[in-house]
């Protein structure tokens, strides 16, 4: 039988009330005075040293945030309260990362946390964290399978939001003779679930090699790019949420071979475009296009300029700000900083974005507005726009 968020929340809720006052306690008078501080999970290298694996993403975070913070204190705080930001590093991995957050409510008072770069983090987190007995709301905004239903909120994409609005766009070519790439094992091996069933399956002539990678030296692809040209593929499609995943395409340039696929990413930013060889492009469905020309996309992009002092500014910026303005809407709207309240709040909460409107399902993901991004090394430019793309979760 399967359990609606909606219903698992109501059962917490029932059991863990007592739990959540003491963990992230409400507005005594007492308290209104104090900062309220939340916490964000920001990897700075990986567990073997390596910052390739998350830069220029983990300047992208802190600069959504710290924006967002900006911007509410300026308005006058949440519930009276100025707020104030916490940055733990959780390594890029699981573990570490959730021992991070323990540490961040426990000894550093967080109230409310954003979870950090990894797709196995939410569930992994939310587990220890019920073991330990803490309960704080906790908003993710980076991409996701869609495929975990617990106490998280999701802001930033799903992966089947990507891969259904560039199969909308791209049409059926794109499903033809396919090359299908994904990283990080085990939340990878969903996503690759995900390619077969979506991007694959019915199609004619494919060939096709669903791989997760795991163990390789970060953003090296040449082995597969040589796969993929003996078998005469046609379109990569590629999940590796992470900036060095342009490096298929960099590598298949330098053997000669750029021009024989068409490139589909379900994660990709500006700053990836900039790394593209010339001459060379690619396709990829995201939440924001810094290019647009929206008034509030526009708007947003000024205002992250002048707060970092550098031009870069990406979806990863973009859904961590949202993600800070979740929290602090659905504080204002509960009255209370307590898990329990926030995450009800949450619940069905529409939030007007740079983009247009994001709303929070019952399942704690989000349908907001995707852009099908043509992307070359100048930039991404925006070839389809559409408004409200379901997020296809699969509850379990």
């Amino acid at each position: 039988m399967r359990i609606s968020r909606r219903q698992m929340l109501a059962a917490v809720g029932a059991a863990g009330a007592g739990l959540g006052a003491a963990a992230a306690p409400g507005f005594p008078a007492i308290l209104q005075s104090r900062p309220l501080r939340i916490g964000a999970l920001i990897s700075h290298r990986d567990r073997q040293g390596q910052d390739e694996l998350i830069q220029p993403y983990d300047r992208q975070m802190r600069l959504g945030l710290e924006l967002a913070i900006a911007e509410l204190n300026a308005a006058g705080g949440v519930l009276g309260r100025q707020v104030e930001l916490l940055v733990a590093d959780d390594e890029g991995s699981p573990a570490p990362g959730a021992a991070a957050a323990i540490d961040l409510i426990r000894n550093e008072g967080v109230e409310a946390l954003v979870s950090g770069f990894v797709m196995a983090m939410p569930p992994y987190m939310d587990r220890v964290l019920e073991r330990e007995g803490l309960d704080v709301p906790v908003v993710h905004a980076m991409q996701t399978p869609g495929t975990y239903c617990g106490r998280v909120a999701h802001v930033g994409s799903t992966t089947l939001q990507a891969i259904t609005t560039l199969i909308e766009h791209r049409g059926p070519e794109a499903r033809q003779r396919t090359f299908q790439v994904s990283d990080w094992a085990p939340s990878q091996r969903t996503v690759s679930n995900q390619f077969y069933r979506h991007v694959q399956a019915g199609s004619t002539g494919a060939a096709l090699v669903t791989t997760p990678v795991s163990g390789n030296s970060p953003g090296e692809y040449t082995g597969l790019v040589q796969w993929a040209r003996d078998l005469d593929a046609k379109n990569f499609w590629i999940s590796v949420p992470r900036p060095y995943a342009v490096n298929i395409v960099k590598q298949a340039d330098s053997l000669g071979a750029a021009s024989a696929f068409d490139y589909h990413f379900l994660e990709f930013s500006e700053w990836q475009a900039s790394q593209l060889p010339d001459g060379v492009e690619a396709w990829t469905s995201v939440p924001f296009v810094a290019s647009d020309d929206r008034p509030g996309v526009r708007d947003f992009v000024a205002r992250a300029r002048r707060h970092a002092g550098d031009d870069l500014v990406t979806h990863v910026a973009f859904s961590h700000h949202t993600a800070v303005h979740a929290l602090a809407r659905a504080m204002e709207q509960a009255g209370s900083t307590a898990a329990v309240p926030v995450r009800s709040a949450l619940d069905g909460l529409e939030l007007e974005v740079a983009t247009g409107t994001l709303t929070l399902g019952s399942d704690g993901y989000a349908t907001m507005p995707m852009h099908v991004a043509r992307a070359t090394r100048d930039g991404l430019e925006v070839a389809q726009r559409f408004d409200a793309a379901a997020p296809g979760a699969a509850c379990g």
